[in-house]
């Protein structure tokens, strides 16, 4: 008897063995990104600067040892197919973090259903709503590693005022759009505290809107000396061109989607478009991986890309020092501090889960060229 039962035990203990997971030998990292949906240039490069990081972690060795693959999933720029994708890399692939979206109607939708895992978001959705709960507290596994829309808006309208006297403002924003709307509060905010400041007036148009002309005539009319416009890339280039045709030659202020590749594909319309940007295409180290880049793919490089480079290197450090174990890489990340990275110097603030102290560089857009203004550090949020 005792012998049967010994045999059944042993039998057991090698169906259980053989049934097991095997021990990973990779460090698993997700990637939440649109790849062929209407923001597919911002997903696409943030996808390639991270897959560019994990291609030099794995030349030299991995993590300890360990290969890094990153597990990409398209979005297509759909809330829903965001949705199941992000639980998909929680639940079925396991991931140690995921690199979010710099989507805000997409980190939007994921914040609240997050709380549900245990696996951390390295995103960039500037909208507040993407990281802090109407509480006022984070979403645990929620963080923003760029400056946040309250800080952003209120650099360029600082700018603005400060550095190039600009009083009078129209403003021209896609009101079905959580980035752009997210981005028209600060920078209004700011200007009441600016004094002899105003917003002549304020123009919000639907997402399917092509036309700007006469949205844009009324604004000229209003005898302003500035339009700011926080939107996406193709509605900026059509903005631009459709602004000058209407014969308005003041400044355009737009976000981080007038960022290079805009000037080269709007064309000469660019010019006099001040914008805002995570780093400088001049700095030494943004232009070697820029030119490697080029080289092996033909493409242009974005801001982006290096966003998405930043971030995987960070999740490889924390991975090194405390282990792939999710909640361990979570508790790192919400208390990183000093990481110096090529988008700045990262550190979070465990109480909003966003950076503190990062800088952003304002630009112009001369003769089809971005040209350095001035580096800001952006405010922190209390």
């Amino acid at each position: 008897m005792k012998k049967t039962i010994a045999i059944l035990l042993l039998a057991l203990a090698v169906a259980v063995s053989a049934n097991a997971a095997p021990a990973s030998n990779e460090v698993l990292v997700g990637c939440l990104q649109d790849i062929t949906g209407p923001t597919s240039t911002l997903g696409k490069m943030i996808k390639e600067g991270a897959q560019w990081a994990v291609d030099e972690i794995n030349k030299s060795g991995g993590i300890k040892g360990r290969q890094v693959k990153l597990i990409v999933y398209d979005t297509r720029g759909d809330v829903q197919e965001a949705i199941n994708a992000f639980k998909r890399l929680c639940t079925s692939d396991k991931v140690s973090a995921i690199i979010g979206p710099p989507v805000a109607n997409i980190g939007i939708a994921i914040a609240p259903i997050s709380e549900q895992y245990k696996v951390p978001v390295l995103g960039f959705a500037i909208d507040d709503r993407a990281t802090i709960k109407p509480s006022g507290q984070p979403y645990k596994n929620m963080f923003l590693f760029q400056p946040s829309s309250d800080q952003q808006g209120a650099i360029m309208a600082d700018f603005a005022v400060r550095e190039r006297n600009l009083k009078n403002f129209g403003i021209i924003y896609n009101q079905g759009n959580a980035y752009s709307v997210s981005l028209v509060g600060p920078f209004k905010d700011t200007l009441k505290n600016l004094p002899g400041t105003n917003v002549a007036i304020e123009v919000p148009y639907q997402p399917n809107d092509k036309d700007f002309k006469t949205m844009l005539s009324k604004i000229k009319a209003a005898n302003v000396d500035a339009i700011y416009a926080p939107n996406y890339t193709q509605e900026l280039i059509l903005i631009s061109q459709q602004a000058r045709a209407i014969g308005f030659n003041g400044p355009l202020i737009f976000g981080l989607d007038a960022c290079p590749p805009f000037a080269s594909l709007c064309g000469p319309e660019a010019d006099g478009v001040i914008y805002i940007n995570n780093i400088t295409e001049s700095d030494p180290q943004i232009q070697d991986i820029s030119q490697a880049y080029l080289q092996k793919t033909g493409n242009i490089a974005t801001n982006k890309f290096f966003l998405g480079y930043d971030v995987m290197k960070i999740i490889a450090k924390i991975v090194e020092t405390v282990g792939d174990d999710p909640e361990a890489v979570q508790k790192a990340v919400e208390n990183l501090t000093g990481y110096v990275g090529l988008t700045g110097t990262i550190t979070i603030n465990p109480a909003t889960h966003q950076t503190i102290g990062l800088e952003m560089i304002m630009h112009e857009i001369k003769n089809g060229q971005p040209v350095v203004l001035k580096r800001y550090t952006a405010p922190t949020k209390k």
